[in-house]
């Protein structure tokens, strides 16, 4: 029992002889290379004590003593220790992730909480301005902050790459700049000819000890984007002289700082020599565009403009000479045809008729033809026709008639009258005749035809009927240029029927020019008229403009708007063709509006009153046309979806321009049969 005692004893002494080692503050969650881990630690004893105290860094397993300091105190005593550890790879070497500090005094220790020691930046970074033009300044800002949670002091290296920073390619700009404090700024110019797209900027962020060796780093990224800047107006002329006949295909090509394609619109302008207007069109950079160029065109440099984004550029090619002819052979009628464009002189055609040649001298004008005769004893024969250069040539058989094998100028046979007077006197009493007798039947002729004109001796209530191909066609008004059957007159107020109409309106903005100095253009106006009446329309004229009017009471259907249509292509096609074959040039504009009229016919004139602004819209939008048909509203709701269209505004007024017509097939039927009379 006393031994038990006793052996209690010794050990409450042996406890009470042991040291307590407190560590005072424990260290934080997380510190980075560079920083100073302190470590307070006080040493309590009951007993007296002599012994190291030995401070250690344990990180993953490995353990690294830092601090070692004899202690010795008296039973009863304490001692506090101030220690601390520099975070430098001089010191702690490779020790990063995990880590704890063990106090150890003797045979006790101590430990702190866990913490982690690392080497890691983060970096947020932007570009201020992420849609940038060369020339601009690209400003990176941002924050450099160490994992600790404190602000680094060090460098960002800042690396600007085109496109895909994995790519292998080379830094487009590189500059370093000083991180203050956890910030950093950089104001880099962009380059004047930076090529346009997207660029990933590449940050790095690091700090160095004394000896120069990286601590802490971190890596971010950001982006911007380099804008096109249009600095170059290219004009592709696919070929820089055009035959007559063929087209001439143009493309605007808008180039960036890098010599780069911008897709854009553009503005294609095309004028002849003496500075007139052609074509006007406008096209997405890089299309193309076609410019026909008619057969007879005379040789010339036309000059195209493009336009697109403020720039501009010209460039110039040329209809080239083309000396050719058409060859037609009808029985024994060979008609040659200047189809070039320059005068076919100075040339030999060589005609072959059976086994016998013969040769023609031929000099023609541009557009102009000649007929010839051939003549042979009765029979068929093989004819072949070839001209000086080769280029072109016929072979037919045709059934000729005569005394011998040759050729003559068909007008030859005319002039061959001349040497037999007594055949002219013949023809002279056959015409008078044939006029005598005419004139005999049309003065007692009372009603014929389907127009009014009174009949001589009756009253004007006594009305006779006139076909409309025999009635004269009078001027349209005091110094017109044009004459109509169905003449059409502006009056203020008549009693007549009510009716829906399709006006073409056609105005002649350099009218006085023509009226100066008459000739090709009245001829071509006239021409126009004559056509229009062709297809039932009503001829009024009002200063610059002459209407064509489709009434139903004239026309004989409520369906005139494709007429109307057909008409206003007829117009087109003629007035280009004479713009293109004639020095004098018609200016003129074209609108086709619908609406209703009150109208009657009357002996000399069908009578109308426009009902609204009818007539006033028709000439507000010729007037705003330059050379092509404007529909109005109205009548493009009538006329469906025979016609495409597209939508502008001009003069304040909405309008619509042809894109495409669907012609029907009766419309070309009429057109073939009339083309083919006036032949």
């Amino acid at each position: 029992m006393k031994r038990a005692i006793l052996l209690f004893i010794l050990i409450l002494l042996t406890s009470f002889a042991s040291a307590e080692i407190i560590i005072n503050q424990q260290p934080r969650s997380v510190y980075n290379l560079g920083e100073v881990i302190t470590i307070p630690v006080t040493v309590k004893t009951l007993s007296d004590i002599s012994e190291d105290l030995e401070i250690n860094l344990i990180c993953r397993g490995q353990e690294l003593n830092f601090y070692k300091n004899g202690v010795y105190l008296l039973a009863g005593e304490e001692k506090k220790f101030e220690t601390f550890l520099i975070l430098s790879k001089k010191k702690i070497g490779t020790l990063s992730g995990s880590c704890k500090i063990k106090a150890v005094l003797g045979e006790d220790n101590s430990l702190t909480n866990d913490f982690t020691i690392s080497g890691l930046i983060n970096i947020h970074a932007i570009v201020k301005n992420p849609e940038i033009y060369p020339k601009e300044s690209i400003l990176v800002e941002g924050y450099a902050t160490k994992e600790s949670g404190q602000g680094a002091n060090g460098f960002v290296q800042i690396d600007i790459y085109y496109g895909n920073i994995n790519a292998n390619n080379s830094g487009a700009i590189s500059q370093l700049e000083a991180v203050t404090n956890g910030f950093f700024g950089s104001n880099i110019s962009a380059p004047d000819n930076m090529k346009a797209g997207a660029y990933k900027v590449k940050l790095r962020a690091y700090e160095r000890d004394l000896n120069q060796e990286v601590t802490n780093e971190g890596y971010g990224e950001t982006s911007f984007i380099i804008k096109q800047i249009p600095t170059s107006l290219e004009l592709s002329i696919e070929n820089k002289e055009i035959e007559p006949g063929a087209s001439m295909k143009v493309k605007v090509i808008l180039h960036d700082q890098t010599g780069e394609n911008i897709a854009s619109n553009s503005t294609i302008t095309i004028k002849d020599t003496s500075g007139r207007l052609r074509e006007k069109a406008d096209k997405a950079t890089e299309e193309t565009l076609e410019f026909p160029i008619l057969k007879n065109e005379p040789p010339a440099e036309f000059k195209v403009t493009a336009e697109s984004n403020g720039l501009s550029n010209e460039a110039t090619f040329k209809v080239k000479e083309k000396a050719d002819v058409d060859i037609l052979l009808e029985n024994r009628t060979l008609k040659i045809i200047n189809s070039g464009n320059v005068p076919y002189c100075n040339r030999t055609v060589l005609i072959k008729i059976g086994n016998q040649s013969l040769n023609i001298d031929v000099c023609l004008n541009v557009g102009k033809e000649q007929k010839y005769t051939i003549t042979a004893p009765d029979g068929e024969y093989e004819i072949e026709v070839i001209t000086d250069d080769g280029n072109d040539k016929i072979k037919e058989k045709a059934m000729l008639t005569g005394s011998a094998i040759d050729i003559k100028e068909a007008s030859s046979n005319a002039a061959s009258l001349t040497r037999h007077p007594f055949i002219w006197v013949f023809v002279v009493l056959i015409l008078g005749f044939v006029a005598f007798t005419i004139f005999r039947k049309g003065y007692k002729r009372s009603i014929i035809g389907n127009v009014y004109a009174p009949i001589q001796g009756k009253s004007k209530s006594a009305i006779a009927l006139v076909p409309s191909a025999q009635k004269e066609a009078l001027p349209l008004g005091k110094n017109s240029l044009i004459k109509a059957r169905n003449k059409a007159e502006l009056s203020l107020s008549i009693q007549g029927e009510k009716q829906n109409a399709s006006l073409v309106c056609l105005k002649i903005k350099n009218l006085q020019e023509i009226a100066s100095k008459r000739g090709s253009g009245q001829e071509t106006l006239q021409k126009i008229v004559d056509y229009s009446e062709e297809m039932k329309a009503l001829v009024y004229e009002s200063q610059e403009n002459i209407f064509f009017i489709f009434s139903p009471s004239k026309t004989k259907t409520f369906k005139n708007e494709t007429t109307a249509i057909e008409l206003s292509k007829k117009i087109i096609h003629s007035l280009k063709d004479h713009n293109h074959q004639f020095k004098q040039k018609i200016e003129f504009g074209l609108s086709l509006n619908y609406g209703t009229i009150v109208g009657k016919q009357e002996p000399d004139s069908f009578k109308f009153m426009s009902m609204g602004n009818l007539v006033t819209i028709s000439k507000r939008i010729a007037s705003a046309s330059h050379e092509e048909i404007l529909l109005s509203d109205k009548i493009k709701e009538r006329l469906g979806p025979e016609v495409k269209t597209e939508k502008e505004t001009r003069n304040d007024l909405t309008v619509y321009i042809i894109k495409e017509i669907k012609d029907s097939k009766d419309h070309e039927k009429f057109i073939k049969n009339f083309m083919q009379r006036n032949k």
